[in-house]
């Protein structure tokens, strides 16, 4: 599965268009909710490929979601024909320039395009976030931090929940940290 983040101006209708370009059809589109962003899905007519591109307004960015068969190509295509964002691009740009992760939209992007399993490279973007020295900033990282939500946030969380010289974020930490917590539970049972 790959994570690809588009701009907003990538409409449905435009990754419909590239979908059926490509052999896709529409499969279903599933409304916004309280716990999930609108979400369109389009499938190759083996069922072996799909293709998704979710609005989320909880993040701030709109994404693809690249999996089966076809996966590499149908990702490459993507990146290059929707002007869409992979995480080895985010990290190349983040290498050269590492203030660029102050940016609302980068920690977003960060968070989306994080892999479910632990990456150092993401985590240390992430670890300098959370001790930011602006509390929106370090409010930012832990909503996109709640992407991956890897174990490994978890000191991270626990001290920013007793120790972050500011109270909203310090509220937010123990909110996130406990949602951490549910979540590593569940997907350990």
């Amino acid at each position: 599965m790959q994570r690809i983040v588009i701009e907003d101006r990538v409409t449905s209708w435009k990754v419909s268009c590239f979908a059926a370009d490509r052999g896709l059809v529409f499969y279903d589109k599933v409304p916004e909710s309280d716990a999930n962003p609108e979400e369109v899905i389009w499938i190759s007519r083996d069922g072996a490929t799909r293709l998704h591109r979710l609005d989320d307004r909880f993040a701030g960015v709109a994404y693809l979601v690249v999996d089966g068969a076809d996966e590499a190509s149908l990702a490459a295509d993507a990146i290059d024909e929707l002007d869409g964002l992979s995480l080895a691009t985010l990290l190349a740009a983040l290498a050269v320039d590492a203030d660029a992760a102050r940016s609302f939209p980068v920690i977003a992007s960060l968070g989306v395009l994080a892999p479910p399993s632990f990456d150092p490279r993401v985590f240390d973007h992430f670890s300098r976030l959370l001790a930011d020295e602006d509390p929106a900033l370090r409010s930012k990282a832990l909503t996109a931090a709640a992407y991956p939500t890897w174990p490994e946030f978890l000191p991270l969380l626990e001290a920013m929940a007793s120790e972050d010289p500011d109270p909203e974020v310090r509220e937010r930490s123990a909110v996130a940290l406990a949602a951490f917590r549910r979540h590593l539970a569940a997907a350990a049972t």
